[in-house]
């Protein structure tokens, strides 16, 4: 009998286990939504690869729910909640995730998750290395070093947080591949003018009053108490026909200094609403209807909220540091960040020149083309897989 002539199967695509904690889905920032838009992508190349679910075990009810109605995938639960499990693995590598996934060729982390991967390859996701080493206690430089000793690959979400990362850790230099982040398939179509005037009304905006919008949690390298003074500068805004909407959560301490900071002003006229936290059409809807998008963050490696404002043509405001530069491009009106009257003149340039911002709006709409979710996981395949 010949060799050739004997009817051989089809090769096996590699296998990948998406592996996140389940229990960051409520209120998700950009790590979140990052790590379940990539899941979401990936599991439309399965020709590519064998994708399967990984998670610690779930606390929340809402959270389990999704992840029940997610693909028609291999998943797992482990016994443990993620927390749990990572810091078990900080002091254990034994028993790995393979333990009860089975065997795989890659464990994908799309943050930096310390993942005992046994005799898999690990790849993680860093974020904002920078809000790392300077913003997070001693233990988080700890745990990244260890972590990034053994990662196989390590994907970064901009040019300037690879800068950044490999200057941190020079023995990465190899291992480290750009892939971006990107806003969501909702946010690259119009909102109506229905859900514009809708979500006005949700935001406590009279219909007819312009605001500026901010989309950030309340953590201090965001900048919102900067920014509250210096929208309270904008000629606009401390007359009162111009309104600040600050999209986003915090803890109480945190939502407390900055209700302080607006009294303060000591200016009734001025009106700051502290809208909470908007996903989906209402976020869409807020970025569409709003004046501009201000974004004075003291420490960005990308900011997923500036990609999704211009993809709505809206008009963004934003520091010229850390890595804001690298995503709106020519399309921001750029600030110092830790100067009130470079913020509000910031603003009031963008207010005051129709034709300069239309450019820009179309500017940030070419560039906004160019993020899409689904882009993001073909590099990552074709960087594991190649």
């Amino acid at each position: 009998m010949i060799l050739d002539d004997l009817a051989m199967p089809n090769a096996l695509p590699p296998s990948m286990v998406w592996f996140y904690d389940m229990d960051a889905l409520r209120s998700p920032a950009g790590v979140t939504r990052h790590a379940v838009a990539m899941r979401k992508e990936l599991s439309k190349f399965s020709a590519q690869v064998r994708l399967s679910l990984a998670t610690g075990r779930i606390q929340d009810p809402d959270n389990l729910a999704t992840w029940e109605t997610w693909d028609d995938l291999p998943r797992i639960e482990l016994p443990c909640s993620t927390r749990t499990m990572l810091r078990y693995w900080w002091l254990s590598s034994w028993p790995p995730l393979t333990a009860w996934t089975g065997q795989a060729d890659w464990i994908y982390a799309p943050a930096e998750l310390a993942v005992a991967k046994g005799h898999a390859k690990l790849a993680v996701t860093s974020h904002d290395i920078a809000q790392d080493l300077r913003w997070q206690p001693p233990r988080r430089k700890a745990l990244l070093d260890k972590l990034f000793q053994v990662a196989d690959k390590v994907f970064s979400v901009s040019p300037y947080n690879t800068s950044e990362l490999l200057n941190a850790y020079p023995h990465l230099d190899g291992r480290v591949a750009l892939v971006p982040n990107a806003a969501d398939d909702l946010f690259h179509t119009p909102a109506s003018e229905e859900e514009k005037v809708s979500v006005k009304k949700q935001l406590g905006v009279p219909e007819h009053k312009p605001y500026l919008l901010s989309v950030a949690n309340f953590q201090p390298r965001k900048n919102l108490e900067m920014l509250i003074r210096a929208s309270a500068m904008v000629p606009e805004v401390a007359s009162g026909e111009m309104a600040v909407v600050l999209v986003g959560e915090g803890a109480e301490d945190q939502t407390r200094r900055l209700n302080q900071t607006i009294i303060a002003l000591k200016n009734p006229k001025v009106q700051i609403q502290m809208a909470g936290y908007l996903q989906g059409s209402a976020l869409r809807a807020a970025y569409a209807a709003a004046a501009a998008l201000v974004f004075p963050s003291l420490c960005e490696s990308f900011g997923i909220p500036v990609l999704e404002a211009i993809s709505q043509g809206c008009p963004v405001a934003l520091a010229n540091t850390t890595g804001l530069p690298d995503v709106a491009k020519d399309s921001g009106w750029y600030f110092h960040p830790d100067s009130a009257e470079s913020i509000a003149s910031t603003i009031s340039n963008l207010l005051a020149d129709t034709q300069l911002r239309e450019a820009r709006i179309a500017a940030g709409l070419e560039i906004s083309r160019h993020y899409r979710w689904n882009n993001s996981a073909r590099m990552v395949l074709d960087f594991l897989l190649k």
